[in-house]
C-alpha cells in the first residue's frame, strides 16, 4: 500500500509539472498542419527539362507589384526622372549577385600553423639542435 502511494504521489508531480492549458505538445513552434497539395508524380518526366514549354521567373522589385510592364516603361526614362525605389532595388540586386568581399587577415594574437608564409619562413630557416 505504501508503494502504491510513494508511486501515485510520484505519477501524479510528473503530470503537475505542466498545466493543462498548455497542450501535451512540447514547448515551441506550434504545429501547422500542411496546407500545400502532395507532388504529384506526373511531374518527375519534366526533371531534366524535357518540356519545350517552361517558364522562369522575372525578378522584379515588390513596388511594381507583379508588372513586368511598368518596370520596362520606368527603366527607359532617364535615371533623373526614374523612381527611388526602382533606383535601389537595382542596386541591392546588384549586391546581392556580385557581393562585396575583404580578404582576412591573419590573428596577430595566436601562432598560425597553417599560414603560407609562415611555411615558407620555416623551410627557410634551418633549425639547428644545441
Amino acid at each position: 500500500m505504501k508503494t502504491f502511494i510513494v508511486f501515485a504521489v510520484v505519477i501524479v508531480s510528473c503530470f503537475a509539472q505542466r498545466s493543462p492549458y498548455a497542450g501535451r505538445l512540447p514547448i515551441g513552434y506550434p504545429y501547422i498542419e500542411p496546407s500545400t497539395a502532395a507532388p504529384t508524380t506526373a511531374g518527375l518526366g519534366n526533371r531534366f527539362g524535357d518540356d519545350v514549354g517552361t517558364t522562369t521567373t522575372i525578378r522584379l522589385p515588390l513596388e511594381a507589384l507583379g508588372d513586368a510592364e511598368l518596370v520596362r516603361r520606368l527603366s527607359k526614362l532617364p535615371i533623373e526622372h526614374q523612381p527611388f525605389w526602382l533606383l535601389n532595388w537595382r542596386a541591392l540586386e546588384e549586391n546581392r549577385n556580385r557581393p562585396q568581399t575583404y580578404p582576412q587577415r591573419g590573428n596577430s594574437f595566436i601562432e598560425d600553423k597553417f599560414n603560407a608564409n609562415s611555411l615558407q619562413l620555416n623551410s627557410l630557416q634551418g633549425f639547428e639542435k644545441k
